[in-house]
């Protein structure tokens, strides 16, 4: 039923999304440094559910004292209100720019449409705290409250819509945290060593398992070829010094462990140790 809802705002979450990945690239390499510092990729987890909690959190004490004063008469909660009011605000705005960066690199079609509504019913509920907030604080605590109490409805709406894109598209879940690839408990070859060009991300399939190997001078190394930020194909993207960059949305992972260097990625990529035996290329792992 939600991609029936959402699926007129499609042309509107594309350009949304151009719009954002334009923003950040007229920006040069500081806009990369911070797409990467508001995705998350130097924490290792997204900030946009991190800042989520928070405005959840925050929401469900206002909801309580206001709750309180409505029915029960509580006396005394108007300061304590008017700050928990505050940060919700405050935090809703960090989810909104967390939630754009993170929108930005999206699959097009049912899965960014969706992002597109729960975005947009949480911006609402974001709007509602803000106007809550000022009200309150011009001494209008009976329409404030009723606004917080409007913000709370609309948002647990929100948090359902995001709920279910996580859960039925996997965004934005780690890729490979559910396969991680094939085991190769003992040295298996893969390809002969030679049929490696230097310096060039080349394809090799260990079992069912697509892996990126990059052959430099006498260093050999060998990552899973699934990008764990949305699947794409590492074995096509380019050498950048020590890393290799995603085609699709420009992840980028240091070649010796997978670390990320730059996102949007923030979970590491899944790596392999090699060797070269007999002029055959053997990896063992995946290595955690």
């Amino acid at each position: 039923m939600l991609e029936r809802v959402a699926a007129p705002l499609r042309g509107f979450g594309d350009w949304l999304a151009r719009v954002m990945d334009g923003l950040y690239r007229v920006l040069g390499r500081p806009g990369k440094w911070l797409q990467d510092f508001v995705n998350g990729s130097w924490l290792g987890h997204p900030i946009h559910a991190i800042v989520t909690d928070v405005v959840i959190g925050g929401a469900t004490i206002i909801a309580v004292f206001d709750l309180a004063t409505l029915l029960l008469g509580a006396d005394g909660l108007e300061t304590a209100s008017l700050v928990a009011v505050g940060l919700v605000a405050l935090a809703g705005l960090a989810a909104v720019s967390t939630g754009l960066t993170d929108f930005k690199d999206t699959h097009t079609g049912n899965e960014r449409n969706v992002v597109v509504l729960h975005g947009l019913v949480n911006i609402v509920a974001t709007v509602a705290y803000i106007v809550s907030f000022f009200l309150r604080l011009g001494g209008s605590d009976d329409l404030g409250i009723w606004f917080s109490l409007a913000g709370v409805l609309i948002l647990l709406a929100g948090g359902y819509i995001g709920g279910h894109v996580v859960f039925k598209y996997g965004y934005p879940v780690n890729r490979n945290a559910f396969a991680k690839g094939q085991k190769a408990k003992d040295w298996t070859p893969i390809i002969a060593a030679a049929d490696v060009p230097e310096e060039t991300p080349t394809k090799v399939m260990l079992g069912s398992t697509a892996l990126v190997v990059v052959r430099k001078g006498d260093l050999i190394h060998a990552l899973k070829a699934t990008c764990s930020h949305a699947g794409g194909p590492l074995d096509q993207g380019e050498l950048a010094g020590d890393t290799i960059v995603c085609p699709w949305h420009f992840s980028a992972f240091r070649l010796s462990d997978g670390a990320v260097r730059h996102g949007p990625a923030t979970a590491r990529q899944v790596r392999y140790a090699t060797r070269v035996n007999d002029l055959q290329i053997e990896v063992q792992g995946p290595i955690d």
